[in-house]
């Protein structure tokens, strides 16, 4: 049931990026050599299919890492919370799809070894059925 897992990410660029979250330098779907900081990146993804009888569907987990190296925690958690405001509890509307529901299901914040990066990481869980 993968054959919504691009329009599924493509919104969930645009969700990140539309409008802008501020300071965000980029929003992408790898780790830069040289990142401008701070950024997210769109990491792992899973998918568990979960189908019901005439309603084709399951769960896409995507990962998204939120890299900062402001002073502290802050400014990651601040990311965090905008992103949380515009993934948890929505209906993203996705071609082939009848239906669509994300959630925030995880969030953790880390101290990179290297003393000053910190490391947001986020799941959001995307419950979807397939138009039939």
């Amino acid at each position: 049931m993968m054959d919504y897992a691009v329009p599924l990410q493509r919104w969930l660029y645009e969700a990140l990026t539309q409008p802008a979250i501020q300071g965000i330098c980029a929003v992408v779907d790898h780790r830069p050599q040289h990142a401008h900081y701070p950024f997210i990146e769109i990491a792992g993804s899973e998918f568990v299919e979960d189908d019901a009888q005439c309603a084709p569907g399951g769960s896409h987990v995507l990962t998204l890492h939120i890299w900062s190296q402001g002073r502290g925690q802050s400014e990651v958690k601040q990311i965090m919370g905008e992103i949380y405001e515009r993934l948890h509890d929505k209906c993203p509307t996705i071609a082939g799809l009848s239906t669509c529901f994300s959630r925030v299901d995880q969030t953790r914040v880390l101290n990179d070894p290297d003393g000053k990066t910190r490391h947001g990481v986020m799941t959001i869980q995307f419950t979807c059925r397939k138009e039939i």
